[in-house]
């Protein structure tokens, strides 16, 4: 599996309206109509990069055509990270794939006619991409300063709520609690269900018996993020 970042920054902070109207003949039309949709500069830059990002996602696998290791059903705990950039995936000069898609039961998108599953997640500056042949959920989190313990006793389970209190100090308890926090939004967007299906959860030390496998991701410096498989499920 591969996991795609793209830093959308340049985009929220210049509010860069031009820029934005200038890369969206780069997307396909489903994805045009969520930029325009958007209410916000931010969601703005997040959806035009969410577009781009896919765009991506089918060219790499047109061209290599096969992920041997999700393919072959198995795992290596890990998965590839590819930094893009806004200014190199505008670059694109090709005219743009027309994707199409179809959603689950509870409105999970895929793929209509393309063998892998995708998840997409946004924070801050960052959106974020996982891609697999294997049914997959991916979040990203933007680290900030949160009343941790306060809201782990009411979202939280027992288990993880006296991991958050057995923290070092603030500083790691602040990164623990928005570990497990894309853990749990991954988990829900994995089944898509959501994340309030799995609040109360533990998380903390995996799920295997549920089915699922967790990957090892690289979130950007002050994020958190979290990728997991379906063991199950895979084209």
């Amino acid at each position: 599996m591969k996991t795609y970042l793209l830093n959308v920054g340049e985009l929220i902070r210049e509010r860069n309206e031009s820029r934005i109207t200038e890369l969206l003949p780069k997307l396909d039309e489903a994805r045009r109509e969520k930029v325009l949709a958007a209410k916000t500069p931010g969601i703005r830059a997040a959806e035009l990069g969410a577009g781009l990002l896919l765009q991506k996602v089918v060219r790499d696998w047109l061209d290599q055509k096969t992920d041997d290791d999700a393919a072959q059903g198995s795992s290596k705990g890990s998965s590839d990270r590819i930094l893009c950039t806004v200014s190199g995936l505008g670059a694109q000069t090709e005219a743009p794939l027309a994707l199409a898609y179809r959603y689950g039961e509870k409105g999970k998108p895929y793929f209509r006619e393309i063998p892998l599953f995708f998840s997409l997640s946004h924070s801050g500056e960052y959106v974020l991409c996982a891609v697999s042949r294997r049914e997959v959920g991916a979040d990203i989190q933007k680290l900030q300063p949160t009343d941790v313990l306060k809201l782990a006793g009411r979202f939280y389970s027992e288990p993880e709520y006296l991991a958050l209190e057995r923290c070092a100090d603030e500083k790691e308890r602040q990164r623990f609690f928005f570990e497990l926090w894309s853990r749990k939004e991954a988990r829900g967007k994995l089944t898509g269900e959501g994340v309030a299906a799995v609040l109360g959860q533990d998380l903390a030390w995996g799920d295997a018996a549920q089915g699922v496998e967790w990957m090892t991701v690289m979130p950007p410096e002050g994020y958190a993020a979290a990728v997991c498989v379906r063991r199950n499920r895979f084209f």
